[in-house]
């Protein structure tokens, strides 16, 4: 047991110490990030702007730089339906939220990148009709951050991918 315990340690020292030397470097070698050229199309709705909002943190969107690149979005979210167990009933409802994207090269006004994400968020754990209302709300704002993020980490891998090859 104790000889166990001597390997334990040694496995975490020697993951600590090589993790010691990470470093995160920026995708362009000017510092600024290789996707700051996208302008990103507005979405309508308040669930439009927490998911253009989300994107353009992630993205670091630069409003005076040259726009080479045109991402449109278009966000949609289905009705929520009813969560059962086993046949028994549930105040649960599960929320699915969709954004379908596309990636615009001005310069060629080829679509570069085409793409949709989808997720789902569980709501209404609350028994008030109030707050059933505040609990979609606040479902439908979570997804459309969600949203935002991953199309945002979809963006990324393309231009690495690009910058590679």
């Amino acid at each position: 047991m104790l000889w166990f315990k001597r390997l334990l340690a040694f496995a975490l020292l020697s993951l600590v110490t090589a993790c010691a030397d990470l470093s995160v470097t920026p995708l362009a070698s000017n510092g600024e990030a290789a996707h700051a050229e996208v302008n990103i199309v507005q979405v309508g709705g308040r669930n439009g702007q927490l998911y253009t909002r989300a994107l353009e943190q992630r993205l670091h969107v630069n409003d005076t730089a040259t726009a080479e690149y045109d991402l449109v979005s278009n966000l949609s979210s289905s009705s929520s339906s009813t969560l059962s167990v086993r046949g028994a009933s549930s105040t649960l409802k599960k929320m699915t939220m969709s954004v379908s994207f596309q990636l615009l090269n001005l310069k060629t006004g080829e679509i570069v990148l085409r793409d949709s994400v989808t997720s789902e968020a569980t709501l209404g754990a609350v028994s008030s009709y109030f707050g059933q209302d505040e609990s979609e709300r606040n479902a439908r704002a979570r997804l459309a951050k969600l949203l935002g993020d991953r199309v945002a980490q979809r963006i990324q891998l393309y231009f690495i991918s690009q910058s590679d090859g």
